[in-house]
């Protein structure tokens, strides 16, 4: 039997109709992982928490980038400040989780004490060392930034602003959602404001399906007859892309959306290489989702869901994008791992013609091209 013939494109190139798209072997390979922890998430602005969920001098948030722990913490000034989690004497991590620390921060190894601004308050039995400096053996600090409310970090001290690379992402969400600075993290247990999800396949592949709706027909029936997926604009803008569409009918069979609900469209912000702000059709709310790798192979879904103060998302519409939505992509995304690892597949080609720009896979093609730039791959 003869082998099929080996496809004519077998390059990533600027042109995204004669363009292949990724090997294989990056979505699972754990020393293309290895790279990437090093390249990417150690130099790129991740998402930590929103500003509301710091309401108190003490409070905390921790979070997890790759395989580095850091915290965010409202200190005794009120100001926010970022910092790894990772006691000074001994390696111990201080914090878990969220919660308050009310004045100080104590390592739980060996009680190593430290202010609200990270400074080192009280190292016990320590007076009578030589050359000990209790002002060398402040915790960590890491660089911070507030965007709308939201805290992003970047392990690296040398990486460009994110107002520099997304600032214009920030503005145009502003313009869009003149009500998100009245946005907060919903306090009340018994709503879920932040969900977490393991999936079996490689960050990339998620990131890459919420950046294209030429899967949305065939694999999301209902988001198809409430969204009108004909009519789906797409723009690169460098670090940040944008997906757009109006609502297409109120009375889809994905969940009910009133005539006079203030948002009647659907848009995504992309902040590469990992983060997606989203916006459905309803009630005056965002969610933040974000993508953090495991390793080579899982990836943990981050989801918060910011909402007006008091209000919580109507429970059809959490029905939908909990336990529907999410359950297909979710499906497809574990397939498309499974898939990428066949021995049969060969580099694909991008769906990225102007005579159906709105199921493009243009802004898919455009986060492979900066993936691989930021990688230093010559594909």
């Amino acid at each position: 039997m003869n082998n099929p013939a080996q496809p004519r494109i077998a390059r990533l190139t600027a042109d995204p109709t004669r363009s292949a798209a990724l090997p294989g072997y990056l979505y699972s390979d754990p020393a293309v992982f290895a790279e990437e922890k090093r390249r990417l998430f150690h130099k790129s602005w991740q998402f930590v928490a929103h500003e509301s969920e710091l309401p108190n001098i003490g409070d905390y948030v921790c979070a997890t980038i790759v395989d580095q722990s850091v915290f965010v913490l409202r200190g005794q000034d009120g100001a926010v400040r970022a910092f790894f989690n990772v006691c000074q004497h001994r390696a111990h991590e201080l914090l878990t989780g969220r919660g308050n620390v009310r004045s100080v921060i104590v390592c739980p190894y060996h009680a190593w004490s430290y202010e609200l601004d990270g400074s080192l308050r009280a190292a016990r039995a320590t007076r009578s060392l030589p050359d000990f400096d209790p002002q060398e053996y402040g915790l960590a600090p890491v660089r911070l930034e507030r965007h709308l409310g939201f805290l992003f970090i970047n392990l690296d001290p040398e990486a460009p602003s994110l107002a520099t690379l997304a600032g214009e992402m920030f503005a145009d969400m502003a313009r869009e959602l003149p009500w998100l600075g009245e946005l907060a993290v919903n306090p009340d247990e018994s709503f879920i404001a932040e969900r977490e999800s393991l999936l079996s396949a490689n960050w990339k592949v998620m990131a890459e399906n919420c950046l294209e709706c030429y899967h949305c027909a065939p694999a999301h029936k209902a988001y198809a007859d409430m969204i009108d997926v004909g009519h789906y604009e797409l723009t690169r803008h460098g670090a940040w892309m944008k997906s757009a569409a109006p609502l297409r009918r109120g009375d889809s069979s994905a969940y009910r959306v009133g005539p006079d609900e203030p948002v009647q469209y659907n848009a995504f912000w992309h902040l590469f290489p990992n983060i997606e702000f989203a916006v459905m059709p309803g009630s005056r709310s965002l969610s933040v989702f974000h993508f953090t790798p495991v390793d080579a192979e899982r990836t943990r879904i981050h989801w918060v869901a910011l909402t007006m103060p008091g209000e919580t998302l109507p429970q059809d519409r959490l029905n939908y994008l909990g336990r529907v939505l999410w359950l297909e992509d979710a499906a497809i995304c574990e397939s498309v791992h499974r898939g990428l690892k066949s021995l049969g597949y060969r580099r694909g080609r991008f769906v990225a013609g102007t005579d159906h720009a709105s199921i493009s896979e243009i802004n898919v093609h455009a986060f492979q091209r900066r993936y691989a730039e930021a990688m230093g791959l010559a594909l």
